[in-house]
């Protein structure tokens, strides 16, 4: 098949445009194609991609792409390709865009599950009182003071022995 443009060469390059639902085809050697490639605007890099969709997607994405743990060099785009932490210290580094992970994973950025049976009994207390708290604010918020007195009292009587970290 001859160019379309100069009919002399071989056609090496194909173009295919389709608008609407028509379909034209389009036949060119390389020298013409140069002449009608250079009217179309250039492709973006794999890279232009996906920075732009990043910079769409989310914003605490795109500030956690700049971040690289020291510790292991895990960068967080990293992470989010991966699914996994390279150390521990990635869970202080990264805990910007991890808590929404796990919040959307969990429900929660809290543990509310069962403590395992061989935890110490400082444990115990310390999750007993997150959740009396929890209960205490639940019950002031729908005006029930009768309870909020008593899980006030209970939560008295166990922080006695626990220093919490809230």
């Amino acid at each position: 098949m001859k160019c379309e443009s100069c009919n002399k060469k071989l056609a090496t390059v194909h173009l295919t445009e389709i608008i609407e639902d028509e379909k034209k085809e389009r036949h060119f050697c390389e020298d013409c194609a140069q002449n009608v490639t250079n009217h179309f605007p250039k492709a973006p890099s794999p890279s232009d991609i996906l920075t732009s969709l990043i910079n769409q997607v989310s914003p605490e994405i795109r500030e956690m792409s700049k971040t690289t743990c020291p510790v292991c060099g895990l960068s967080y785009l990293e992470f989010r390709s991966q699914g996994r932490l390279g150390c521990p210290m990635d869970y202080n580094v990264f805990k910007k865009g991890l808590l929404p992970l796990i919040e959307r994973m969990h429900g929660s950025s809290q543990h509310v599950g069962k403590v395992p049976a061989n935890a110490g009994t400082e444990i115990v207390k310390k999750n007993e009182l997150i959740q009396l708290r929890k209960e205490l604010n639940d019950a002031v918020e729908r005006e029930n003071y009768e309870k909020a007195a008593e899980l006030r009292d209970r939560i008295y009587e166990l922080s006695g022995n626990v220093e919490d970290g809230d």
